[in-house]
Parts: structure tokens; C-alpha cells; sequence
């Protein structure tokens, strides 16, 4: 599948996923951001779609194509990342953003919506007014009030504000500063009576993967405490040497792509890699017919194309573990898991 650095959740019998589709250009050989901000690089091109699939099960072979959101013509001309979708229980609209990035002028947040979410889905604003200004990574959280929340980076710092009861806007006032720096990918969700963000040190396509802090909060404007125990992923190098077999040290079959430096996890230890070798991307909410229900980090292994091809990156799924106290454990490799749905 080509999708990437999207949203995934149940409507109705089916799990949706709203991703980017890079297609078939070949990555550049060693870093990521090896060239970023050029338009002939992969990841950095702006007639990438914004595709969605569907699945009964979400297991491998499961997923259909349905199509592709919005036309490329039909919304603001940039390179476009990280789509989400959320569904407004007042206005009864699905409505989908994404951040794009301009050539020269600052990166902005783009809004569109439809009555299904299969699509087609009309633009309604191209440039959301955050406070902060720009368009760096984010998510959207839909309380159970039906209020909305956007968290979202820029210059290198992560902020929620609250959004107007459409979703199209930003409803301005009190924005909530997180104290961390050099941060991006966030997610936003509620479990419970704890409000969860989580996100990790910047990773522009880097292969090394990047690291979770993992904030909590009683209401969804904060104050947020930051877990204890540090990152969940980031690990020393000597550590992950069993599960890097197949990766042979960051290579993966042909693919012989190098570490971005001071990216992920090496902004703060050049010795450090992620132990999911994934840049954080999505939680998955799965609650089975016995009413039991997994939450699955899912993530984007960058740079790990055998065949080179951007579109042919894969992605990490793993379950997560939630404490009674409300912590997350700490991440681990594994190979294969099951879950009911």
C-alpha cells in the first residue's frame, strides 16, 4: 500500500485510513532530508494525493482503494503532509487537514469536508488562522463535548488551541505551550479521563526513527505533566543489534540509507535509535465484539524501501501498553501480533 503519515479509524463497519500516496519516484541515496525543500526530491513534491483505503479487518490484504480525497487542482498548491480526518458530531461533516508546505512563504494548515468519508471531500479553508502561525506537523482531538483542538508544531514547538465548532477555524484565546523544543508528529487522544500527547524529536524522513514523550493532562488545554521515565523508543545502539538483523545496521535488503544527524533519535545522542526504527505517525482505537479494546501505535519506517521507492515505505504496528496509573510502557520490536476486532 502507498500510504503514509496518515489517520485510521472504524466508521461504521469499516476502518478508514486517510494517507499521503507518495508514488513511484526513487528515494535519493543516503539521508532523508537529503535535499529537503527541493522539489525533485520524493518526499517533497507537490502532486502527491491524498489517498483513502478502507478495511473490514485492518489486516495485511484487507485494505481497499477507494480514491483519492480531493484533486490535487482542487486544493492550495504545496507539498502536502500528515492528513486527518475527524468527524464533527454537531455539523453531522466528516472534515480532513492537512499541513502543506509553500516554497518561500510560511507552511499552512488546509481544511476540507464531506458528508462521507469516502469522499469527495471540498476545500473550505485553505489557510486555518493557528495562533502561532505556520503549518508544522498535528492532530485534532474531538472531546466528548464535541469540541475540537488542534495541536500542532511550529518552530520547533508544540501548542493546542481550541477550534471553532466547525472545525474550520481556530477559535483563538488561551493557547497551551508544551516546554520541549525540536518536536514534531504528535498524537492527541483521550483514554479515560486522561487527555494524551505524544510526540517525538524531529525526523524529516530520517531512517533512524524518532522517539514518544508522553504528556498527560486532566483537560485537554492542560496543564500537562510529562511521564517519567523518559522516551518510550530511543534506545542505545548495542541494544537493538538483535532486532537490526534484517536492517543490517540501517540497511534494508538494497537499501543502503544513512542516519539524518541530529534528527530523531539522535538529536540528543548521536549513539541512540529508535527501537521501532518508525517516526510516530497514529494510534489505532480497536475495540473487538467482546468489548475488549487495543490501542495500536502505528508509525513510518523512512528510508526502508528495499526497492528504493518512496510510496514502497512500509510502516510499524505494534499494541500499546497502558498502566494503571495511566503511564504507557516503553515500546518494544516485535515481530507479529493479534488482536480481536
Amino acid at each position: 500500500m502507498d500510504a503514509h503519515d496518515g489517520s485510521i479509524q472504524k466508521i461504521g463497519n469499516l476502518y478508514y485510513m486517510h494517507a499521503m500516496q507518495y508514488g513511484l519516484c526513487e528515494e535519493p541515496p543516503n539521508m532523508g532530508c537529503d535535499g529537503a525543500g527541493m522539489p525533485s526530491k520524493c518526499g517533497f513534491q507537490m502532486d502527491h494525493n491524498i489517498s483513502i483505503w478502507t478495511s473490514p479487518s485492518l489486516a495485511s490484504g484487507s485494505w481497499t482503494y477507494v480514491g483519492n480525497s480531493i484533486s490535487v487542482a482542487d486544493r492550495p498548491a504545496g507539498v502536502v503532509f500528515r492528513p486527518h480526518l475527524v468527524y464533527n458530531p454537531t455539523t453531522k461533516m466528516y472534515v480532513l487537514l492537512w499541513n502543506y508546505m509553500r516554497w518561500g512563504e510560511q507552511s499552512l494548515y488546509a481544511v476540507a469536508a464531506s458528508l462521507s468519508p469516502a469522499g469527495p471531500f471540498k476545500l473550505v479553508n485553505p489557510a486555518l488562522n493557528v495562533t502561532r502561525g505556520g503549518g508544522g506537523d498535528f492532530d485534532v482531538l474531538v472531546n466528548d463535548d464535541g469540541k475540537g483542538y488542534i495541536i500542532y508544531s511550529q518552530n520547533y514547538k508544540m501548542s493546542i488551541e481550541e477550534l471553532t465548532p466547525d472545525y474550520y477555524h481556530s477559535a483563538g484565546g488561551t493557547t497551551y505551550m508544551f516546554d520541549e523544543y525540536f518536536v514534531e508528529a504528535p498524537i492527541f487522544m483521550k483514554k479515560g479521563s486522561l487527555y494524551y500527547a505524544l510526540f517525538g524529536w524531529c525526523c524529516c524522513y530520517c531512517l533512524q526513527g524518532s522517539g514518544v514523550l508522553v504528556h498527560t493532562a486532566t483537560n485537554p488545554m492542560g496543564p500537562y505533566t510529562l511521564q517519567t521515565g523518559g522516551d518510550l523508543t530511543c534506545v542505545s545502539m548495542n541494544k537493538t543489534d538483535d532486532i537490526h538483523d534484517d536492517l543490517a545496521l540501517y540497511n534494508v535488503g538494497e537499501v543502503t540509507a544513512i542516519p539524518t544527524p541530529g534528527q530523531g533519535c539522535q538529536y540528543h545522542n548521536t549513539s541512540t535509535t529508535s527501537i521501532v526504527r518508525s517516526q510516530q505517525n497514529y494510534i489505532i482505537k480497536v475495540t473487538s465484539t467482546t468489548g475488549e479494546t487495543t490501542y495500536i501505535w502505528t508509525g513510518d519506517r523512512w528510508q526502508q524501501a528495499p526497492d528504493h521507492i518512496k510510496g514502497h515505505e512500509p510502516q510499524y504496528w505494534t499494541p500499546i501498553t497502558f498502566n494503571k496509573d495511566g503511564t504507557i510502557s516503553k515500546m518494544d520490536w516485535i515481530d507479529t501480533f493479534t488482536f480481536g476486532v
